[in-house]
């Protein structure tokens, strides 16, 4: 049994171990818009409150499918989410990404670093505001105990603190990454993004296999960083999180319902720094929350 170092951001978010890390990471309330009108019901993705989506209030969804720009404290660039089981704003393209693949969810984030920052220092992953409402089961613990320990170093697992977070280092879990120079970075509606990070970083992570076990461990990738003259895109995929449906696909355990366990509260796709400085910030409600 085995899960991609990716699948575990939501997978083993509900493990209680204690680890420090600072956040800026606020609480954010249930979508003012009724669950009946949202446009990508069962679920409502808005930007946190560390984060601007342009041209949009924070209250409002984002659109799926297709790309919006975002900026923050440290960075500006654009978004795109697919998810298998919400509509988009883009159905047919959607549909398409999907089309043959067990994937559940697509994440592309493209742009540029405001500021010079160590690729030891950028994780992405899930951050809660609150408290986690449950644990799972016994068996399930077994089965997630056992994948953690196939996980690279860089994971940080803070699950019984008032600001539970699952994460590891950006630069080591993007299942690719292109780093280009501004006018040549690629087009990230298209269906595949091409790992390009060779030139730029070096031999020893030229490849998308050397890149994610070299940078998921800190000391490694201590070494290297990101700069502001470059447009860096991360491409991340999902086939575990079914975030249409609240549920985790777990190998030998089945599909689990975790809404109960994380109580009501978002899920998240947060990328942030160490210090807490947050690179983006996106809140996915689902509809039981509501109840």
């Amino acid at each position: 049994m085995f899960l991609n170092k990716n699948y575990y951001k939501i997978v083993v978010a509900i493990l209680p171990i204690m680890t420090a890390f600072s956040t800026n990471f606020t609480e954010s309330a249930f979508p003012k818009m009724e669950p009946i009108d949202w446009p990508h019901k069962p679920i409502f993705v808005q930007p946190g409150s560390n984060m601007e989506v342009l041209g949009m209030s924070n209250n409002h969804p984002v659109p799926l499918g297709v790309p919006f720009e975002i900026d923050s404290l440290i960075f500006k660039g654009k978004v795109l989410l697919r998810f298998r089981n919400a509509p988009s704003n883009a159905p047919d393209e959607s549909a398409a990404y999907f089309k043959g693949r067990k994937r559940l969810m697509q994440t592309v984030i493209q742009g540029q670093f405001k500021r010079p920052i160590s690729m030891s220092d950028v994780y992405v992953g899930s951050i809660f505001a609150q408290p986690l409402a449950g644990a799972p089961p016994p068996t399930m613990t077994k089965i997630m105990d056992a994948i953690i320990r196939r996980i690279a170093p860089g994971l940080i697992l803070d699950l019984s603190s008032a600001s539970p977070k699952v994460i590891a280092l950006l630069a080591g879990t993007a299942q690719t990454m292109s780093i280009d120079s501004p006018g040549t970075e690629p087009d990230i509606t298209l269906p595949v993004i091409e790992e390009n990070v060779g030139s730029t970083l070096g031999k020893n992570v030229a490849t998308k296999s050397k890149r994610r076990k070299h940078l998921s461990n800190p000391k490694k990738a201590a070494a290297y960083g990101f700069n502001t003259d470059r447009v860096y895109t991360f491409h991340t995929y999902d086939d575990t999180m079914d975030y249409g449906r609240g549920t985790m696909h777990i190998p030998m355990y089945g599909e689990y319902d975790i809404k109960p366990s994380i109580g009501r509260q978002p899920l998240s796709l947060t990328a942030v720094t160490q210090d807490g400085d947050i690179l983006y910030d996106l809140r996915v409600w689902h509809e039981s929350h509501r109840k």
